[in-house]
């Protein structure tokens, strides 16, 4: 059966204009319209209803989008959301995607055509792509938003408060007497990184804390690698933190190792805290202070989503709030006298 890139290729058109065609979208001339259906009737191209496999992709799939598979947040989020469609008696269809290439629209439209996907899960920060909902709404796929940066109208967005969560933790690391404490920040283009350092700065405020002297901040970029030269850089400087918050747990790792490459014991010389509870905050040692996402329950409320009847033309927005929690573990402790 022929797809939707097809017909865009036989008419010498765009996809989207392929899509705007086939939902009579106005603004489009009489002779492109020829075209596209034309190249249709050609192709005896039928959206949505070409095979037996895209109508079971239609009533029983839900597809997720991954920019970076290797993430410990997307790992866990993963099999959340694989764990939640197998207790709905639901398929997950899973797709590598690049949204920064040029291609990503062709990506993207490969996919629903080839898997007949209608309802989809859209994490950071794929989640905040006003081009992406525009797309998804042309060819009729419903879509959940995972931590988006802001609601958007008729969609669910599902969140939890990064904000409160992480001032929640640099708290905790207040309270063991820390007064120089460093933060890693998280890629520049998410909200989360965003929401972490502001609680971060909050909390070191409301302390009187919140000075040059003692406020370090580098971002790390949510990566091993880049995290690792910025706790190098923190723990080497003249004045260096006795505590280093970072914006997720393999950053976090990356501070642990650097803090053994210069000879530091953690907790004892400094504390050390991530965030997400990723796999290897628990694995490494010492284990990791941190955030729990309510993974469980994102994947749950996702696939939930999808199983309401919403009118086709509704334009509400919904927010799901869940709960995190602070798990304390070994790499924080008491500030050294």
């Amino acid at each position: 059966m022929a797809t939707i890139a097809e017909v865009a290729q036989r008419a010498g058109v765009s996809t989207k204009t392929v899509s705007r065609v086939m939902n009579n979208y106005e603004h489009i001339s009489s002779k492109t319209r020829d075209k596209v259906e034309r190249a249709i009737e050609e192709l005896s191209f039928q959206p949505g209803f070409a095979t037996p496999a895209s109508r079971i992709g239609e009533s029983l799939s839900i597809g997720m989008l991954y920019g970076d598979p290797s993430s410990g947040y997307q790992a866990r989020l993963n099999h959340a959301v694989l764990k939640a469609c197998s207790d709905a008696r639901r398929y997950l269809a899973v797709e590598l995607f690049d949204e920064k290439s040029t291609d990503w629209r062709h990506q993207l439209e490969a996919f629903l055509d080839r898997t007949g996907v209608r309802n989809l899960i859209l994490v950071p920060p794929m989640c905040d792509s006003a081009d992406l909902h525009e797309l998804l709404r042309e060819r009729g796929v419903r879509h959940v938003l995972i931590s988006p940066s802001r609601p958007v109208s008729g969609d669910i967005s599902i969140v939890m408060d990064e904000f409160r969560a992480s001032r929640e933790i640099t708290n905790h690391i207040i309270e063991l007497g820390h007064k120089r404490i460093g933060h890693i920040s998280g890629h520049p283009d998410h909200v989360a990184t965003i929401l972490r350092r502001q609680g971060f700065e909050e909390a070191m405020a409301k302390a009187g804390l919140a000075t040059d002297e003692f406020m370090v901040v580098k971002s790390g970029r949510f990566r091993f690698r880049a995290a690792l030269q910025c706790a190098e850089e923190m723990l080497s400087s003249a004045n260096p933190p006795t505590a280093i918050f970072a914006a997720n747990d393999e950053m976090a790792s990356a501070v642990v190792m650097a803090a053994n490459r210069l000879g530091l014991r953690v907790p004892e010389d400094l504390s050390v805290a991530g965030f997400d509870d990723a796999p290897i905050a628990s694995v490494m040692w010492p284990d990791l202070t941190t955030i729990a996402q309510p993974f469980e329950k994102i994947g749950e409320a996702a696939v939930s989503a999808f199983m309401k009847n919403r009118p086709s033309d509704e334009q509400v927005s919904e927010t799901i709030v869940l709960p995190h929690q602070l798990i304390v573990r070994a790499s924080t402790g008491p500030v050294k006298s």
